[in-house]
């Protein structure tokens, strides 16, 4: 079963939850859902503010693992979080425009009841002076495996980011960047 619940930040967010769940297995499932939704916003507020100060264990289990789309693998918060400090470093503002959010409630598939949280976005990025200008998007899937923190003292409202992965064409930002310091050398 399924339920549509209009957001102001996300624009479609579609919530499932198992097949053999009954009717109050299915409302605690959903209220789980929500506590991995408004990790996911504080998350994407997080990075898309640009400061990724603080630990990595804040929003990444330390067993966390990430696949990006180019078939690079980073192990371990605290590698993901190096990652996406030289990811994001180039730009001046970051913005994901999240299309549609469809939650997976307590997914057996990470055990411990986590949900599976995939996010259709179109992210914008601005680059930094000399290579400042209109914004450069990219449409990107994220798939995020959420639950509970992997220890007491570590997480956001007790959640961390057990997997994550992340689809799209990186040499969009690369094209670009080729582009524009061409057009600065003529």
């Amino acid at each position: 079963q399924f339920e549509f619940v209009p957001m102001p930040i996300f624009q479609t967010i579609e919530r499932y939850t198992l097949e053999e769940q009954r009717d109050e297995a299915t409302a605690d499932a959903l209220t789980d859902a929500d506590k991995s939704l408004n990790f996911i916003r504080k998350y994407a507020t997080k990075i898309d503010s640009l400061d990724l100060s603080g630990p990595s264990s804040a929003w990444y289990a330390p067993s966390a693992i990430l696949y990006n789309g180019n078939g690079n693998i980073y192990d371990g918060g605290e590698e993901i979080w190096e990652w996406m400090h030289g990811l994001f470093s180039p730009f001046a503002k970051v913005e994901h425009l999240i299309k549609s959010t469809r939650v997976l409630s307590g997914t057996q598939y990470g055990g411990d009841g986590r949900d599976l949280l995939i996010l259709e976005t179109d992210t914008s990025f601005w680059l930094k002076k000399p290579l400042d200008g209109e914004a450069i998007l990219a449409p990107r899937l994220l798939t995020f495996l959420v639950g509970p923190a992997e220890a007491h003292d570590e997480g956001t409202d007790g959640m961390q980011i057990w997997q994550a992965n992340v689809y799209w064409d990186s040499t969009v930002l690369e094209k670009e960047v080729n582009r524009r310091r061409a057009s600065l050398r003529d």
